[in-house]
């Protein structure tokens, strides 16, 4: 059984809902069959439709890139429905490597910075895991990138 962090608490959106929502009308199909398209668990869509429950990152990802959306516009934070997939997607991991680079700091420095445990960042990196969508975005903003940037999906920084 996966564990989950201390302080999770369930996140919901009716932005992101209603998104969703609109999203599969416009596919003209029911919500098992867009889980199926999307790749993702139909109790992932079931949720989000019903209740706004914002699904794991990795899930975001499954329908953003089936969709060719951002993550932003998928979860009704920006009106933009013009995606740029990177040439060559890369990971997160990878990203926050170039990053850290770029500025010139190291992961010890980052996570100083961030609201997030210490070791976040190298446990991340060794188990080739994702942060949550809060740290995603704060990441995101520290560094002045798109969350799609981050985790690679793109290489528009903004």
């Amino acid at each position: 059984m996966a564990r989950r962090p201390e302080d999770f608490e369930v996140k919901t959106s009716v932005s992101f809902q209603k998104r969703l929502t609109s999203i599969i009308d416009e596919n003209d199909c029911g919500r098992k069959e867009f889980a199926v398209y999307a790749g993702v668990n139909k109790e992932v869509i079931t949720r989000a439709v019903i209740y706004g429950i914002i699904p794991s990152v990795k899930s975001l990802i499954k329908i953003a890139d089936k969709i060719g959306v951002s993550i932003e516009y998928l979860l009704g934070e920006s009106e933009d429905k013009i995606f740029y997939k990177a040439e060559k997607p890369t990971s997160f991991h990878e990203r926050i490597k170039q990053l850290t680079e770029e500025r010139g700091i190291k992961f010890s420095e980052l996570s100083n910075k961030m609201p997030f445990a210490k070791n976040s960042i190298y446990e991340w990196m060794r188990t080739k895991g994702l942060p949550s969508l809060e740290y995603l975005k704060i990441m995101a903003e520290y560094f002045g990138v798109t969350v799609d940037y981050l985790l690679g999906r793109t290489d528009d920084r903004e």
